[in-house]
């Protein structure tokens, strides 16, 4: 009968450590923070400033 009690326990800290390790992930991925923002916003922002800098015709002589 104990042991059931321990499983249950030792689910609920693989789930609560689970839970905090994806918070940290998103936080450092995807935060909005101006003064810091996550990788693959900073990432993508590159892109897009790239993609939005193209003129077409620049290549054209």
């Amino acid at each position: 009968m104990n042991k059931r009690g321990q499983i249950v326990v030792e689910y609920v800290l693989l789930l609560v450590i689970a839970t905090g390790v994806a918070a940290l992930l998103v936080s450092q991925l995807v935060s909005r923070n101006t003064d810091k923002p996550g990788v693959l916003t900073a990432q993508w922002q590159l892109i897009l400033n790239a993609v939005g800098s193209d003129v077409p015709d620049s290549n054209k002589k």
